[in-house]
């Protein structure tokens, strides 16, 4: 395990880093002195966070949290430096199909439970199967 620094995780991995609350949680890691794995579908935009931040301080990746295969290979294919992550952020979330059970369409509850749920779990399960062991990784979510 990569520890802390100063009490704070060394390395904070988040999912749905392009923007709001994701953008918002990886500024304040990053500024606290935190390596962010910075996650989401729009890749373009952690680009532009990694400039912000630092590339040395951020990792951009390119990730659908839906795709248990790319999640999988993304936690096992991490950076030396990046590799052994002491925080999940699982903030990654789609809020669809809010109109009500007799008007609703299941096609977008599917596409927000595999989002919302399975992706929580698939990264917690990869974080804490295929990466390199280590004591403990805290991990949060809001589902």
């Amino acid at each position: 395990m990569s520890g802390s620094v100063d009490g704070r995780p060394k390395i904070v991995f988040i999912t749905g880093a392009s923007a709001g609350f994701g953008t918002a949680i990886a500024r304040q890691f990053a500024s606290r002195g935190s390596r962010v794995i910075a996650t989401a579908r729009r890749a373009d935009k952690l680009k532009a966070l990694a400039t912000e931040l630092g590339a040395d301080r951020v990792l951009p990746l390119g990730l659908d949290v839906q795709d248990r295969a790319a999640v999988e290979r993304a936690v096992a294919t991490l950076p030396a430096d990046f590799a052994e992550v002491d925080c999940l952020v699982n903030n990654a979330g789609l809020a669809l199909g809010l109109g009500g059970a007799p008007v609703a369409n299941i096609a977008d509850w599917d596409r927000m439970i595999d989002t919302n749920c399975k992706g929580l779990a698939i990264l917690i399960r990869a974080a804490t199967y295929t990466a390199p062991p280590r004591r403990s990784c805290t991990s949060s979510a809001s589902i």
